[in-house]
């Protein structure tokens, strides 16, 4: 049986990138662990929050998540390094001009016995989320909060966060995420962040075949083709509820 990471008060930020949504969580009150391939932007964060690097509420991790340790190629994207990846077919699209760097290599398993089970975990490394999902599998103690970034695999990502034992989804679409406020910090969240996570996402939570309904008939075709316009794009969910709080 998976043991979940109700208690903890550790949140890891799986593709830092600018820092604002570490940002969030450090407002929070959490202690984050910030995981970012792209050595510039880490430099930024740590000059960013460099109280919370001191006081070590924040550590930052210059890697990148993959399937084993050691080194990999990683693809800086010079035009919009939210596309930076080890995948250069995800980094280069749309022809973007890339620099490719040789960084560090984690695994998810290594980040738990390093920093312990966060209580969420955000997943946004653009193109390889499925490598982290694919290592959830294998772990006894899971994040009670999990969100990914739909891509055009956002069918086999709900089916693998189910097998590990999530039972409750919620669908955000991010293009509405500046509209919404956390009345407990008056925090208005910035363009582009990732925005809540947990039972603080719009919503009830819906079971896995209720999401999957919704998923097909909102976000993508069972094709993977997109049903919504461009502007829009979207972040999956996952917890692990008591049945009283199912939705269908």
């Amino acid at each position: 049986m998976k043991h979940f990471a109700s208690g903890s008060q550790l949140v890891f930020d799986l593709g830092m990138n600018n820092g604002d949504d570490t940002d969030y969580y450090l407002k929070r009150g959490f202690r984050v662990v910030a995981l970012e391939a792209n050595p510039e932007l880490c430099e930024r964060a740590a000059k960013r929050f460099e109280p919370e690097v001191n006081d070590g509420r924040l550590t930052i991790v210059h890697a990148a998540i993959w399937e084993r340790s050691g080194e990999a190629v990683f693809h800086i994207n010079l035009e919009n390094d939210h596309w930076s990846s080890i995948d250069i077919g995800w980094a280069g699209r749309n022809d973007g001009n890339c620099r490719a760097i040789t960084v560090r290599c984690v695994t998810l398993s290594e980040l738990f016995a390093a920093y312990g089970v966060p209580l969420y975990l955000k997943i946004d490394v653009e193109g390889v989320d499925h490598v982290v999902l694919d290592q959830l599998k294998s772990l006894p103690s899971l994040p009670l909060y999990v969100s990914v970034e739909d891509c055009r695999f956002g069918f086999q990502y709900l089916e693998t966060l189910a097998a590990c034992g999530y039972d409750g989804f919620k669908l955000l679409d991010q293009s509405t995420v500046p509209s919404l406020r956390d009345s407990s910090l008056s925090y208005n969240f910035p363009v582009g962040s990732s925005g809540p996570f947990g039972d603080d996402v719009p919503g009830a939570w819906s079971s896995y075949s209720s999401v999957v309904d919704s998923y097909s008939h909102t976000v993508r075709d069972f094709n993977g083709n997109r049903l919504a316009p461009r502007t829009q794009w979207w972040d999956i969910h996952c917890t692990r509820t008591p049945q009283e709080k199912h939705h269908d």
